[in-house]
């Protein structure tokens, strides 16, 4: 028999809220480009975890997440993001997330993008559906945090490609949105790649940290 006071059908109901509450979320997060795998990269949960023992990627680290808590309307406000340059497996990506998870639970909207799949889906949906393309590229122009992962990893042989980026970031830099890179490349190859004026702007208006450690992917999903 049920108890008279109810307690069970409570106990049900407060499980559903909580299953609907976890759906939610997990929607929102797809929404702003945030898969499984990095569903729960979060500030705390990588303290929890414990950071690698390298100087550099713990350096690197405090200065992010001081980016993200710290300074987060500053940045919002004046469109000042951050270049996060160096080895693969070096946490760049998972320090990038833990942003965008912050950014959103500040009550702000973002969008994770890795470059190939950027280029991909632009190239894609303008061949089979153009409304939906251009909601899409608008939303890249126009999301009030772009973190763009990767940069360097898209076929850059094809022109529209780099003129494509080019745009992007300009657009982005005039409206004072700000924008996080991710990328293997050095300072050296991102001036060889792309537009010496683009990559003026990004510096301009970007913090630019550097990962010199190697990969931790043997200990640290990154």
């Amino acid at each position: 028999m049920k108890p008279a006071d109810g307690t069970e059908q409570d106990s049900g109901e407060d499980d559903w809220y909580k299953r609907r509450e976890k759906q939610e979320r997990i929607r929102e997060l797809e929404n702003a480009g945030i898969m499984k795998r990095y569903r729960n990269v979060t500030f705390e949960n990588i303290e929890k975890r414990g950071l690698p023992d390298n100087e550099d990627i713990r350096k690197n680290y405090e200065v992010v997440k001081e980016y993200a808590t710290r300074n987060l309307e500053w940045n919002l406000e004046h469109g000042f993001g951050l270049i996060l340059a160096g080895n693969y497996g070096t946490m760049k990506t998972t320090m990038a997330v833990a942003v965008l998870q912050q950014w959103i639970k500040d009550g702000h909207s973002g969008l994770l993008v890795p470059m190939c799949s950027l280029i991909d889906n632009l190239y894609t949906m303008r061949s089979l559906n153009r409304e939906e393309w251009a909601k899409y590229e608008m939303r890249i122009r126009s999301t009030p945090l772009l973190i763009i992962d990767d940069l360097g990893s898209e076929n850059t042989d094809q022109s529209w490609v780099l003129s494509k980026v080019n745009s992007i970031i300009t657009e982005r830099y005039n409206k004072m949105l700000p924008i996080i890179v991710t990328t293997n490349l050095s300072k050296g190859e991102l001036e060889g790649t792309y537009s010496g004026r683009i990559m003026d702007r990004l510096r301009n208006i970007s913090q630019y940290l550097v990962f010199n450690s190697e990969s931790q992917r043997r200990t640290l999903a990154s």
